[in-house]
């Protein structure tokens, strides 16, 4: 049957290492083992590695050859080890492959759409190149994958406010007024305030008011999903809502959640090796987990709720986040983990690990200059946050020093 809504997916991320091929070749199998008929494609033009996972060392006609006309898309599929399961490789040492033009791509776009699968995954590359974006939103449903780490999530983050800029430069690249507009929130202020979509809405009004309502729909109609890696505890699934909360407030953006992998040795060790995560071990929790969030997203049929578009208007917030506690219990020992905002006076924010009346861990991060801002209670929330969970994923990992204060 043909290609319908909903069932071309996009996998990015914001930085390489944090298994999107892997992920995007596990999700293929179980769809394929789920009686779905499956194309995998491997557009990360600047470090392909997807056909590896499937055994495909050398495959006559690649995914570049079909953008060059050189080929179709038919002569270019590799059969996989799973009967339902087709691979469209790309591999090559020449010189410009990540460099296609955007034209190229919405025309494989199109020609991917047509084909006769159920479904399509893209593993489309990481990082802010233009391709890389591109790719992300000529699908119908983009993924985001990221992992626990700091730099993931600041990356994942850039990577989806990113991506809905560029949605945008796109769909309007021929109205002067909004590229005006969008050129204008690319010039750096005297301030560390960050740029957000209300700062866009804002110069639409003025620039090219005729616009701002469908612009606003545009924004609030795109539901990228997210999907946290080699997760080390249930507390990294709060990574998630901590990208989610910002991106709801600074870009008007609504990420939807669809789990979280558990990190395993054995994840590390099949993508070192390029082996597949294939869920055919009972034992093997990531396999499992990728399987059901694949499957979750197949069976879901309306995956973006439906939105009425909002264009908010730029309002002032003041210092004041609330103070975040959590209880958990180390070798058999409980803990309370704090975490305050010190205020103007202090400066800071500080986090607080205590037992049995005393202080175990005492952390302070002193206010960023965009924490000093009047309007930076998001922000400054967001930034707490942060500080919180990243100290109990440093108790529940045992990397810090409790064990010792604790048997002192």
């Amino acid at each position: 049957m043909s290609l319908t809504r909903n069932r071309l997916w996009t996998i990015g991320s914001g930085k390489g290492g944090v298994g999107k091929s892997l992920l995007t070749a596990s999700m293929g199998i179980a769809l394929a083992r789920a009686d779905r008929s499956v194309i995998v494609v491997d557009a990360n033009l600047a470090a392909p590695n997807l056909h590896a996972y499937f055994g495909i060392k050398a495959p006559a006609c690649t995914l570049l050859d079909v953008l060059e006309g050189h080929a179709g898309i038919a002569d270019a599929l590799v059969a996989t080890q799973e009967p339902r399961l087709h691979c469209l490789s790309c591999v090559g040492d020449d010189l410009g492959m990540a460099d296609i033009t955007p034209a190229m791509q919405l025309e494989m776009s199109g020609r991917l759409a047509g084909l006769e699968t159920d479904f399509v995954l893209i593993d489309g590359g990481s990082g802010g190149s233009l391709s890389v974006l591109d790719w992300f939103n000529l699908a119908d449903e983009g993924i985001v994958v990221a992992s626990p780490d700091p730099a993931a999530m600041q990356c994942s983050y850039a990577f989806i406010k990113n991506a809905i800029f560029r949605r945008v430069q796109k769909k309007y690249e021929f109205h002067e007024e909004v590229g005006a507009a969008l050129k204008q929130m690319q010039v750096r202020t005297s301030t560390a305030k960050p740029r957000t979509m209300t700062d866009l809405f804002e110069l639409l009004r003025r620039m090219a008011p005729d616009t701002v309502e469908d612009v606003a729909a545009d924004v609030n109609s795109w539901h990228p999903i997210m999907i946290i890696n080699m997760a080390t505890s249930e507390q990294d699934q709060r990574i998630a809502e901590i990208i989610q909360t910002a991106a709801r407030k600074f870009l008007n953006v609504d990420i939807q959640f669809y789990g979280s992998v558990s990190f395993d040795a054995i994840v590390r060790k099949a993508t070192q090796r390029a082996n597949l995560m294939d869920g055919s071990d009972p034992d093997s929790v990531p396999a499992q987990q990728m399987r059901q969030i694949a499957l979750q997203l197949a069976d879901d049929r309306a995956l973006a709720p439906a939105v009425v578009p909002v264009v908010p208007t730029a309002q002032s917030t003041t210092h004041g986040a609330t103070g975040l506690n959590d209880n958990l219990v180390v070798m058999g020992k409980e803990l309370h983990v704090q975490t305050e905002d010190l205020g103007a006076e202090g400066g800071g924010i500080i986090t607080q690990v205590f037992c049995d009346g005393r202080v175990l861990l005492s952390t302070k991060s002193e206010y960023s200059q965009a924490l000093r801002d009047l309007d930076a209670g998001d922000r400054l929330a967001e930034s707490m946050r942060a500080q919180h969970y990243h100290v109990i994923r440093e108790i529940e990992t045992r990397r810090t020093k409790l064990a010792s204060a604790l048997a002192g």
